[in-house]
Protein backbone atom coordinates (compact mmCIF):
# COMPACT_ATOMS: atom_id res chain seq x y z
CA UNK A 1 0.00 0.00 0.00
CA UNK A 2 1.74 3.39 -0.76
CA UNK A 3 1.94 6.48 1.26
CA UNK A 4 1.38 9.99 1.11
CA UNK A 5 4.41 11.89 0.37
CA UNK A 6 6.06 13.53 2.93
CA UNK A 7 5.81 17.59 2.90
CA UNK A 8 8.69 19.73 3.39
CA UNK A 9 7.90 21.00 7.20
CA UNK A 10 7.01 17.91 9.53
CA UNK A 11 6.18 17.64 12.99
CA UNK A 12 8.59 16.18 15.12
CA UNK A 13 6.51 14.24 17.84
CA UNK A 14 9.18 13.81 20.68
CA UNK A 15 7.85 17.26 22.52
CA UNK A 16 4.48 15.47 22.24
CA UNK A 17 5.55 12.68 24.35
CA UNK A 18 6.59 14.73 27.22
CA UNK A 19 10.40 14.80 26.16
CA UNK A 20 9.67 18.69 26.81
CA UNK A 21 7.84 18.87 29.95
CA UNK A 22 4.23 17.17 30.52
CA UNK A 23 1.69 17.45 27.73
CA UNK A 24 -1.53 16.77 28.25
CA UNK A 25 -3.74 14.86 25.89
CA UNK A 26 -5.94 17.42 24.83
CA UNK A 27 -3.34 19.74 23.45
CA UNK A 28 -0.71 17.05 21.62
CA UNK A 29 -4.40 16.70 19.57
CA UNK A 30 -4.70 19.96 19.11
CA UNK A 31 -1.24 20.61 18.22
CA UNK A 32 -1.58 17.08 15.36
CA UNK A 33 -4.42 18.95 14.16
CA UNK A 34 -2.64 22.07 13.71
CA UNK A 35 -0.04 20.36 11.50
CA UNK A 36 -2.84 18.63 9.14
CA UNK A 37 -4.78 22.06 9.05
CA UNK A 38 -1.72 23.92 7.97
CA UNK A 39 -1.25 20.74 5.25
CA UNK A 40 1.55 19.25 7.17
CA UNK A 41 1.53 15.29 5.98
CA UNK A 42 5.14 14.42 7.81
CA UNK A 43 4.88 12.99 11.78
CA UNK A 44 8.06 11.99 13.06
CA UNK A 45 8.23 9.70 16.30
CA UNK A 46 10.19 6.78 17.80
CA UNK A 47 10.14 4.12 20.03
CA UNK A 48 11.71 6.07 22.77
CA UNK A 49 9.85 9.28 22.65
CA UNK A 50 8.27 8.43 25.78
CA UNK A 51 4.31 8.03 25.14
CA UNK A 52 5.09 9.80 21.23
CA UNK A 53 3.77 6.56 19.55
CA UNK A 54 0.47 5.63 22.21
CA UNK A 55 -0.67 9.24 21.43
CA UNK A 56 0.12 9.03 17.66
CA UNK A 57 -2.09 5.96 17.50
CA UNK A 58 -4.96 7.53 19.14
CA UNK A 59 -4.81 10.42 17.87
CA UNK A 60 -4.13 9.88 13.98
CA UNK A 61 -6.97 6.65 14.94
CA UNK A 62 -9.47 7.08 11.62
CA UNK A 63 -7.25 9.69 9.63
CA UNK A 64 -3.96 7.36 9.44
CA UNK A 65 -4.23 7.79 6.04
CA UNK A 66 -3.17 11.24 5.49
CA UNK A 67 -0.02 11.05 6.89
CA UNK A 68 3.40 9.91 6.11
CA UNK A 69 4.15 8.10 9.27
CA UNK A 70 7.87 7.49 10.74
CA UNK A 71 9.34 5.86 13.65
CA UNK A 72 12.67 4.91 14.70
CA UNK A 73 14.45 1.89 16.45
CA UNK A 74 16.69 2.61 19.63
CA UNK A 75 20.03 1.00 19.92
CA UNK A 76 19.21 -0.36 22.93
CA UNK A 77 20.50 -3.66 21.60
CA UNK A 78 21.46 -5.05 18.52
CA UNK A 79 20.31 -4.57 15.12
CA UNK A 80 19.91 -7.61 14.34
CA UNK A 81 16.84 -9.45 12.39
CA UNK A 82 15.24 -10.54 15.66
CA UNK A 83 15.71 -7.14 17.40
CA UNK A 84 14.53 -5.16 14.70
CA UNK A 85 11.24 -7.16 13.78
CA UNK A 86 10.14 -7.12 17.59
CA UNK A 87 10.59 -3.22 17.51
CA UNK A 88 8.76 -2.74 14.50
CA UNK A 89 5.93 -5.35 15.80
CA UNK A 90 5.95 -3.10 19.20
CA UNK A 91 5.91 0.39 17.37
CA UNK A 92 2.81 -0.69 14.89
CA UNK A 93 1.12 -1.90 18.10
CA UNK A 94 1.41 1.42 19.67
CA UNK A 95 1.01 3.17 16.55
CA UNK A 96 -2.11 1.27 15.71
CA UNK A 97 -1.29 1.03 11.87
CA UNK A 98 -0.77 -1.67 9.56
CA UNK A 99 2.02 -0.18 8.24
CA UNK A 100 4.91 1.92 8.97
CA UNK A 101 5.89 4.71 6.15
CA UNK A 102 9.61 5.71 7.39
CA UNK A 103 11.27 3.26 9.65
CA UNK A 104 14.76 4.41 10.94
CA UNK A 105 17.60 3.29 12.54
CA UNK A 106 17.75 5.86 15.68
CA UNK A 107 21.65 6.36 15.82
CA UNK A 108 24.69 3.97 15.77
CA UNK A 109 24.21 0.85 16.80
CA UNK A 110 27.09 1.61 19.39
CA UNK A 111 25.82 5.09 20.14
CA UNK A 112 25.30 4.71 23.97
CA UNK A 113 27.11 1.86 24.50
CA UNK A 114 29.09 -1.28 22.76
CA UNK A 115 27.66 -4.28 22.48
CA UNK A 116 29.37 -7.66 21.26
CA UNK A 117 28.89 -9.68 18.45
CA UNK A 118 27.14 -7.11 16.76
CA UNK A 119 25.97 -7.39 13.07
CA UNK A 120 28.22 -5.27 11.25
CA UNK A 121 26.58 -2.37 9.08
CA UNK A 122 26.81 -4.35 5.96
CA UNK A 123 24.56 -7.44 7.84
CA UNK A 124 22.37 -4.47 9.46
CA UNK A 125 21.61 -2.83 5.76
CA UNK A 126 20.46 -6.52 4.69
CA UNK A 127 18.08 -6.78 7.78
CA UNK A 128 16.74 -3.33 6.65
CA UNK A 129 15.58 -4.30 3.36
CA UNK A 130 13.95 -7.34 4.82
CA UNK A 131 12.11 -5.17 6.95
CA UNK A 132 11.06 -3.40 3.89
CA UNK A 133 10.02 -6.70 1.81
CA UNK A 134 7.94 -7.69 4.73
CA UNK A 135 5.49 -4.70 3.48
CA UNK A 136 5.22 -3.90 7.21
CA UNK A 137 7.74 -0.62 6.70
CA UNK A 138 7.40 1.33 3.38
CA UNK A 139 10.79 3.00 3.64
CA UNK A 140 13.75 2.69 5.27
CA UNK A 141 16.25 5.58 6.58
CA UNK A 142 18.99 6.05 9.33
CA UNK A 143 19.45 9.00 11.99
CA UNK A 144 22.67 10.18 12.98
CA UNK A 145 25.06 7.63 11.01
CA UNK A 146 28.47 8.97 10.30
CA UNK A 147 29.19 8.96 6.82
CA UNK A 148 31.09 5.51 6.71
CA UNK A 149 28.16 3.45 8.27
CA UNK A 150 25.72 5.37 6.21
CA UNK A 151 27.18 4.41 3.39
CA UNK A 152 27.36 0.62 3.90
CA UNK A 153 24.09 0.61 5.00
CA UNK A 154 22.68 2.13 2.08
CA UNK A 155 24.65 0.28 -0.47
CA UNK A 156 22.29 -3.02 0.44
CA UNK A 157 19.49 -1.17 2.09
CA UNK A 158 18.65 1.61 -0.52
CA UNK A 159 17.90 4.48 2.16
CA UNK A 160 15.05 7.10 1.76
CA UNK A 161 16.54 9.40 3.89
CA UNK A 162 18.89 10.62 6.54
CA UNK A 163 18.32 12.51 9.62
CA UNK A 164 20.33 14.50 11.53
CA UNK A 165 20.84 17.38 13.95
CA UNK A 166 21.02 20.46 11.60
CA UNK A 167 20.23 24.75 12.59
CA UNK A 168 21.58 28.26 12.49
CA UNK A 169 24.01 27.09 15.03
CA UNK A 170 24.11 23.13 14.80
CA UNK A 171 26.02 22.47 11.54
CA UNK A 172 28.87 19.82 12.76
CA UNK A 173 31.51 21.85 13.12
CA UNK A 174 32.78 19.47 15.97
CA UNK A 175 33.18 16.60 13.94
CA UNK A 176 33.22 13.94 17.01
CA UNK A 177 31.04 10.85 17.29
CA UNK A 178 28.10 12.36 18.72
CA UNK A 179 28.02 15.76 16.68
CA UNK A 180 29.18 14.45 12.70
CA UNK A 181 30.47 16.59 10.07
CA UNK A 182 26.63 16.92 8.96
CA UNK A 183 27.34 20.16 6.53
CA UNK A 184 30.64 18.87 5.34
CA UNK A 185 30.14 15.23 4.69
CA UNK A 186 26.75 13.97 5.20
CA UNK A 187 23.96 16.37 2.90
CA UNK A 188 26.67 16.21 0.27
CA UNK A 189 26.31 12.30 0.40
CA UNK A 190 22.76 12.40 0.71
CA UNK A 191 22.50 14.64 -2.19
CA UNK A 192 24.97 12.50 -4.51
CA UNK A 193 23.01 9.27 -3.74
CA UNK A 194 19.63 10.64 -3.93
CA UNK A 195 18.35 10.47 -0.07
CA UNK A 196 16.50 12.70 1.52
CA UNK A 197 18.06 14.73 3.96
CA UNK A 198 15.71 15.50 7.29
CA UNK A 199 16.68 18.03 9.80
CA UNK A 200 15.54 17.71 12.88
CA UNK A 201 15.45 20.42 15.59
CA UNK A 202 16.08 23.56 12.99
CA UNK A 203 14.91 25.55 16.28
CA UNK A 204 18.24 23.89 18.24
CA UNK A 205 15.69 22.67 20.72
CA UNK A 206 14.10 26.22 21.21
CA UNK A 207 17.15 28.09 21.67
CA UNK A 208 16.34 29.68 18.40
CA UNK A 209 12.79 31.01 19.30
CA UNK A 210 11.66 34.19 19.44
CA UNK A 211 11.13 35.89 23.26
CA UNK A 212 13.44 33.69 25.25
CA UNK A 213 13.89 34.60 28.91
CA UNK A 214 17.96 34.45 30.24
CA UNK A 215 16.41 33.55 33.85
CA UNK A 216 14.13 30.48 32.38
CA UNK A 217 15.36 27.08 34.28
CA UNK A 218 14.35 23.40 33.11
CA UNK A 219 13.14 20.91 35.38
CA UNK A 220 14.35 17.43 35.13
CA UNK A 221 10.95 16.49 33.27
CA UNK A 222 12.28 18.27 30.42
CA UNK A 223 15.41 17.09 28.76
CA UNK A 224 17.25 19.86 28.18
CA UNK A 225 17.64 19.87 32.48
CA UNK A 226 20.34 17.53 31.42
CA UNK A 227 22.37 19.95 28.67
CA UNK A 228 25.29 21.95 28.71
CA UNK A 229 23.65 24.55 26.60
CA UNK A 230 20.70 25.06 28.98
CA UNK A 231 22.78 25.82 32.05
CA UNK A 232 23.57 28.73 33.93
CA UNK A 233 26.48 30.54 32.63
CA UNK A 234 26.13 29.21 28.93
CA UNK A 235 22.43 29.29 28.28
CA UNK A 236 22.06 33.69 28.83
CA UNK A 237 24.88 33.78 25.93
CA UNK A 238 22.17 31.74 24.07
CA UNK A 239 19.05 33.90 24.35
CA UNK A 240 21.41 37.30 23.77
CA UNK A 241 22.30 35.31 20.35
CA UNK A 242 18.60 34.91 19.71
CA UNK A 243 17.67 38.23 20.48
CA UNK A 244 20.08 39.56 17.98
CA UNK A 245 18.82 37.18 15.02
CA UNK A 246 15.06 38.12 16.14
CA UNK A 247 15.95 41.41 16.07
CA UNK A 248 17.36 40.69 12.01
CA UNK A 249 14.51 38.70 11.44
CA UNK A 250 11.85 41.26 12.32
CA UNK A 251 13.87 43.60 10.40
CA UNK A 252 13.01 41.58 7.42
CA UNK A 253 9.41 41.53 8.26
CA UNK A 254 9.39 38.01 9.95
CA UNK A 255 9.94 35.86 13.26
CA UNK A 256 12.85 34.57 14.31
CA UNK A 257 11.77 30.92 14.15
CA UNK A 258 10.38 31.37 10.65
CA UNK A 259 14.41 33.02 10.25
CA UNK A 260 15.67 29.39 11.88
CA UNK A 261 13.61 27.13 9.64
CA UNK A 262 13.73 28.98 6.18
CA UNK A 263 17.83 29.01 7.03
CA UNK A 264 17.50 25.30 7.22
CA UNK A 265 15.62 24.71 4.19
CA UNK A 266 17.98 26.83 2.17
CA UNK A 267 20.97 24.66 2.60
CA UNK A 268 20.96 23.14 -0.84
CA UNK A 269 20.68 19.16 -0.21
CA UNK A 270 18.25 19.68 2.97
CA UNK A 271 14.57 18.76 1.70
CA UNK A 272 12.33 18.06 4.95
CA UNK A 273 12.52 19.52 8.67
CA UNK A 274 11.44 18.59 11.56
CA UNK A 275 9.33 21.47 13.89
CA UNK A 276 9.26 19.62 17.84
CA UNK A 277 6.06 21.62 18.33
CA UNK A 278 3.96 20.88 21.72
CA UNK A 279 1.23 23.41 21.38
CA UNK A 280 -0.56 23.82 18.53
CA UNK A 281 0.38 27.94 18.06
CA UNK A 282 4.06 26.49 17.63
CA UNK A 283 2.97 25.34 14.53
CA UNK A 284 1.04 28.46 13.35
CA UNK A 285 4.11 30.54 14.09
CA UNK A 286 6.32 28.83 10.98
CA UNK A 287 3.72 29.43 8.61
CA UNK A 288 4.97 30.64 5.32
CA UNK A 289 8.75 30.17 6.49
CA UNK A 290 8.94 27.53 3.72
CA UNK A 291 8.33 29.96 0.80
CA UNK A 292 11.11 32.61 2.36
CA UNK A 293 14.52 32.95 0.52
CA UNK A 294 17.12 34.75 1.88
CA UNK A 295 19.93 35.95 -0.69
CA UNK A 296 23.98 35.07 0.27
CA UNK A 297 24.33 38.62 1.88
CA UNK A 298 21.30 37.52 4.23
CA UNK A 299 23.02 34.10 5.20
CA UNK A 300 26.49 36.56 5.73
CA UNK A 301 24.69 39.03 7.76
CA UNK A 302 23.39 35.74 10.16
CA UNK A 303 26.92 34.28 10.30
CA UNK A 304 28.39 37.61 11.25
CA UNK A 305 25.76 37.39 14.29
CA UNK A 306 26.52 33.70 14.84
CA UNK A 307 29.87 34.35 14.92
CA UNK A 308 29.95 36.73 18.06
CA UNK A 309 28.65 33.95 20.42
CA UNK A 310 31.47 33.52 23.27
CA UNK A 311 33.82 30.32 22.30
CA UNK A 312 32.78 28.55 25.56
CA UNK A 313 29.26 28.56 24.75
CA UNK A 314 29.66 27.66 20.90
CA UNK A 315 31.61 24.95 22.32
CA UNK A 316 28.38 23.38 24.48
CA UNK A 317 27.85 20.35 22.99
CA UNK A 318 23.84 19.87 22.04
CA UNK A 319 24.04 16.04 22.22
CA UNK A 320 25.05 13.77 25.25
CA UNK A 321 24.04 10.64 27.18
CA UNK A 322 25.62 11.43 30.13
CA UNK A 323 22.29 11.11 31.66
CA UNK A 324 20.74 8.02 30.27
CA UNK A 325 22.11 5.06 32.77
CA UNK A 326 22.40 1.28 31.90
CA UNK A 327 18.79 0.56 33.60
CA UNK A 328 17.24 3.38 30.79
CA UNK A 329 18.37 0.29 28.34
CA UNK A 330 17.18 -2.17 30.16
CA UNK A 331 13.49 -0.35 30.14
CA UNK A 332 13.62 0.47 26.04
CA UNK A 333 14.02 -3.32 25.56
CA UNK A 334 11.22 -4.24 28.45
CA UNK A 335 9.01 -1.74 26.55
CA UNK A 336 10.19 -3.32 23.17
CA UNK A 337 9.87 -7.24 24.14
CA UNK A 338 7.64 -7.12 27.16
CA UNK A 339 8.43 -8.50 30.67
CA UNK A 340 10.60 -11.60 29.79
CA UNK A 341 13.59 -9.65 28.73
CA UNK A 342 15.60 -8.18 31.29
Amino acid sequence: MAGVDPTRLGLGAYPLGGGYGAVDDATARRTVDAALDAGWTFIDTAETYLASEERLGEILHGRRDRVFLATKAFPSEPYSLANLTTAVESSLRRLRTDRIDLYQLHGPQDWVMPFEGAPTYEQIGDVLARLKASGKVLNVGVCNLPESALRAVHARAGLFSTQNLYSMIDRGAEDDPLHLPVERRIIPFARENGLRFIAFSPLSRGLLADGLDAGRTFGPDDERHFLPRYRPGVYEHYVALARSLETWARDHGRTLVQLAVAWTLATPGVTNTLIGAKRPEQIVAVAGADRWTLSSADRAEIDALIAALPAEAAAAKMIVWDHFPPSALAGLRKRRHGDHVA
